[in-house]
């Protein structure tokens, strides 16, 4: 017989869940919103494999270190203008943590699996993850144990917390500025709802997607005199030397310090939102303060 401890991830590849399920149900029980049939499948698992819990691990872990963790997916495919994006929305997130006493290890990673290790040793509190796919969430949500806060991210299991541009409303409001022919300018986004979304009110050839293979300039010379949609303010700033700027409209992030010519259209989804949202989740989640009524899935519209 093997003497090898059995852990939660062997639970959760006996009951075909994420460890990061088998985690909340073994450790918070009724608290959380999770089908009475799944929980079940775990403890039957967990029973079958004879698993014990390590009360050192577990005492441990509701010791806080008000470290919190912020993880920026780079793919080596970014352009600096999504980069920008990016670093904003993790600084909003670094103002909002410094009053309540967390410092903040942010994780700018191309390498996912050396990268999240090196944040799995810092002892966080939490994680928040920008911008992944939902292949790599999961691989991120089976590493750690302690809230994970998805932004811009999307993974289907409920158990986790994400927080969303609403494309809808954007687009909604872009045709309200621009009519209801339009094109759209927009980042390679790791969230391929974005796209898909984007997809269903904009024919394809009329999306750019900013990408090193791809000629801005060319697409903006195939829709001369046409008016369209930058989702970016740097990406803004780029279209304005090519065309009219009366004949666009940008999605920004602030009210405040637009960069764009002051006759621009703008749509602000607020990166200040966001991190406030954010950080009121993993507020909820580290109290446990009623964690069935924290929301799953927030949608942040244009100001």
């Amino acid at each position: 017989m093997s003497d090898k401890r059995i852990t939660m991830k062997d639970i959760a590849i006996e009951a075909g869940v994420s460890t990061a399920t088998v985690s909340y149900v073994l450790n918070y029980s009724e608290k959380e919103r999770i089908s009475h049939e799944t929980r079940m499948r775990i403890f039957e698992a967990a029973n079958k494999l004879k698993y014990v819990p390590n009360m050192t691990a577990k005492s441990l872990a509701s010791q806080r270190s008000y470290l919190v963790g912020i993880i920026l997916n780079m793919g080596g495919k970014d352009k600096k203008s999504k980069v920008y994006q990016y670093y904003d929305l993790a600084r909003e997130i670094q103002r909002c943590l410094y009053p309540k006493g967390y410092d903040v290890v942010l994780l700018s990673t191309k390498e996912m699996e050396k990268d999240y290790s090196i944040g799995q040793k810092r002892s966080l509190d939490a994680v928040f993850v920008m911008d992944m796919d939902e292949e790599s969430i999961k691989a991120i949500a089976s590493q750690y144990y302690v809230p994970a806060i998805f932004i811009e991210g999307y993974i289907a299991d409920p158990i986790f917390c994400k927080i969303l541009t609403s494309y809808e409303s954007v687009l909604k409001q872009a045709e309200e500025q621009l009519g209801s022919n339009y094109y759209v300018i927009m980042e390679d986004h790791a969230n391929k709802n974005v796209l898909q979304t984007i997809a269903k009110k904009v024919p394809e050839k009329n999306i750019f997607i900013n990408r090193y293979d791809a000629s801005l300039i060319q697409f903006l010379q195939e829709h001369y005199n046409q008016k369209g949609l930058v989702i970016g303010e740097i990406l803004g700033m780029q279209v304005e030397n090519y065309v009219d700027n009366r004949n666009i409209s940008v999605v920004v992030n602030s009210e405040r310090d637009i960069m764009l010519l002051p006759d621009t259209k703008t749509i602000v989804i607020s990166n200040k939102k966001k991190a406030e949202k954010a950080v009121e989740i993993m507020d909820r989640l580290l109290r446990l303060d009623n964690p069935n009524e924290v929301e799953r899935v927030t949608y942040i519209h244009p100001i």
